[in-house]
Formats: C-alpha cells, sequence, structure tokens
C-alpha cells in the first residue's frame, strides 16, 4: 500500500471509540502470501480459531442474527464471547470478554457503517472499499461498557492475486481502560502481533 500506517498523527478511531475519547489503541499488521478473500474467510470462521488463534482459541456464540446463513461465521449482528489467553504459560486459564460484531464490508458487499466522507478524511481507513474485506467487533452492551469500551477493526487489503495486508486495530476508552492500560497494554501489543503472526502462517500453510 502506498498510504502510510498507521498515520503520521499516530491516532487511530473507530466510529463506537473515536480517537478523541480514545485512552490507548493497540494495532497489529502483517503482509500475507494469500488471497484476501481466504484471509477474511478465516478470521470469520470462529470453528477454526483453535487451530491458529493463540490469543484467542476459544469462541462462543451467544447468538445469531435472524438471517445469518452459517451459525459457525461472525455476521454483522452477531454476539459473542472471546476466551482471550493473556499468560501463553497458562493456557487454560481465559478472560471472557463479550462482544458483538459491529460491520462487515466486502468488494462485492461494501459497508456504509463508516460515512464515505470519514472513509476519505480518516486515514484509519482505507478508502478503497473495492479493495478492502473489513470486519469489525465492539463490547457488548452491558454494565461493563460503564467502565470500558473497546472496537476492534480488521482491514484485509488487496494487494494481489495471491497477497494481502492485514491492519488490525482496537480503541479502548472509559475510565477502567487507565487500569488496563497500566496492567496489560505490553502483553496486549505481544497478543496482537501474535494474533497477525498466527493468522500468517496458517494462511500461507
Amino acid at each position: 500500500m502506498s498510504t502510510q500506517w498507521p498515520p503520521p498523527s499516530g491516532k487511530l478511531s473507530t466510529p463506537s471509540v473515536p480517537a478523541n475519547e480514545t485512552t490507548f489503541t493497540i494495532i497489529g499488521t502483517a503482509t500475507i502470501h494469500a488471497p484476501a478473500s481466504k484471509v477474511f474467510a478465516v478470521t470469520r470462521d470462529i470453528s477454526k480459531y483453535g487451530e491458529w488463534n493463540s490469543f484467542c482459541p476459544t469462541v462462543t456464540i451467544q447468538s445469531q442474527p435472524e438471517d445469518a446463513d452459517n451459525p459457525a461465521i461472525l455476521h454483522v449482528g452477531t454476539f459473542f464471547t472471546f476466551g482471550a489467553v493473556m499468560d501463553s504459560n497458562k493456557p487454560h486459564k481465559v478472560n471472557d470478554t463479550a462482544l458483538q460484531v459491529s460491520d462487515i464490508s466486502t468488494p462485492d458487499h461494501p459497508s456504509t457503517y463508516i460515512p464515505s466522507a470519514t472513509l476519505e478524511e480518516d486515514k484509519s481507513y482505507t478508502s478503497d472499499l473495492s479493495k478492502i474485506y473489513r470486519i469489525a467487533w465492539k463490547s457488548a452492551p452491558g454494565l461493563i461498557t460503564l467502565g470500558v469500551r473497546t472496537e476492534r477493526f480488521h482491514e484485509i487489503i488487496v494487494l494481489g492475486e495471491n497477497e494481502c495486508e492485514v491492519r488490525t486495530w482496537e480503541n479502548m476508552a472509559g475510565p477502567l481502560a487507565y487500569v488496563v492500560k497500566w496492567m496489560y497494554q505490553k502483553t496486549l501489543d505481544a497478543k496482537f502481533r501474535d494474533w497477525c503472526d498466527n493468522l500468517k502462517k496458517y494462511c500461507e500453510k
């Protein structure tokens, strides 16, 4: 890609947690020698997370939208729980995180979750929706969001027939976000790198 990412400002945004409200951001990126559509499919298919994802090897679907055509795939509106492994030395100790899919966009079915003017102005995002597969999820509604709110984006950008770039970032805000930053930022930075490295290895094999 010709655009610099993260942008020079160092600030990334999401619709649910804009940059001016963000306490801290975690990012990951990788160039993967595999079709973008394949990488996107792997990211949506929670039944296979245990085969590649060392950070969140378990995912539980809480509910699917009525029009969901596959119960093992993330759709817009899916409520699900990640079992996050924060300590690799204790793989059976997980932190459950309740989430909801907020956006899905593909070249064939581009979404309007992010207004076109925002796509052009905010360098967090890739503006050319004909070259991108995107999925995002955010904190599920509940009391926890009074303390901390998150939204995470994945952009899988077409570079060629068998090459793509993955950009993923999560913004966190709220009073408890300062505690999370103090206790876990270094761990989360490493886990996001692991996520991208795991995804790359799995999709290239």
